[in-house]
């Protein structure tokens, strides 16, 4: 009788043994994982009252026409289908570097998409004021005469302008002493006004020739008729 009574002890004592051992382990990895948790807290806190972050800006620099193609249809709307080198000229005032994944922003007018940005991966140094940043802009099939004609109904000082928006998010890492310290996201919102009386002077000169496979429609070389501005939010 002692002999099975001996055995259900002692598997009762191993159940029992096995169940604290998982609490156990439970109740460690929770505390790992806070200890985790609290360290990147304090090392955020610590990169911000240190490091006092500030906003890279981001400024237009040059454009310039890869590849385009005019179509017009009844002799009134034109489409333009085109590949732009747009380049900026990105600034950074903080006291660590920052690093930049490959992305793909979105094009806006009014809301709706018209093309595509394609941005490579690069580097802002610590105290940088003139890194380049090449860009290629993708159109496809966009209707430049509406675009034009919602242009001029507006009134004061927008009334010579087209209002286009970029909008997109970026991968970052910071950079400290060489090092990639901490992975964020930067929201990207810019605004990029664009003079809209370039745009005429190509759709005039296609309806002009009237000689779609075979125009020579000039796209301005100089910067001025384009401005852009733009907004940076961080988030983890």
């Amino acid at each position: 009788m002692d002999g099975p009574r001996q055995h259900l002890d002692c598997l009762h004592f191993q159940k029992l043994w096995h169940a604290c051992s998982f609490k156990r382990c439970c109740f460690f990895l929770v505390i790992f994982l806070l200890f985790i948790v609290l360290t990147l807290g304090v090392a955020t806190i610590l990169v911000i009252f240190l490091l006092k972050p500030q906003k890279p800006v981001f400024t237009f620099q040059t454009i310039s026409l890869d590849w385009y193609n005019l179509d017009t249809y009844s002799d009134s709307f034109l489409f333009v289908s085109s590949v732009i080198t747009l380049t900026l000229n990105a600034q950074n005032p903080n006291k660590f570097g920052l690093r930049y994944s490959s992305t793909r922003l979105g094009l806006y007018y009014e809301g709706l998409p018209i093309g595509v940005i394609r941005v490579p991966g690069f580097i802002q140094p610590v105290h940088s004021n003139n890194v380049s940043v090449p860009t290629r802009v993708l159109f496809e099939c966009v209707n430049v005469s509406q675009i034009v004609d919602g242009a001029s109904l507006h009134d004061g000082s927008r009334k010579d302008m087209i209002q286009m928006n970029i909008l997109g998010d970026v991968r970052a890492q910071l950079l400290v002493l060489h090092m990639a310290f901490l992975k964020i996201k930067v929201a990207l919102d810019c605004d990029i006004n664009v003079d809209y009386r370039e745009l005429i002077s190509i759709k005039n000169e296609v309806n002009i020739t009237r000689v779609v496979n075979n125009h020579f429609a000039s796209f301005p070389s100089s910067s001025e008729f384009i401005s852009m501005k733009c907004a940076l939010s961080f988030y983890a």
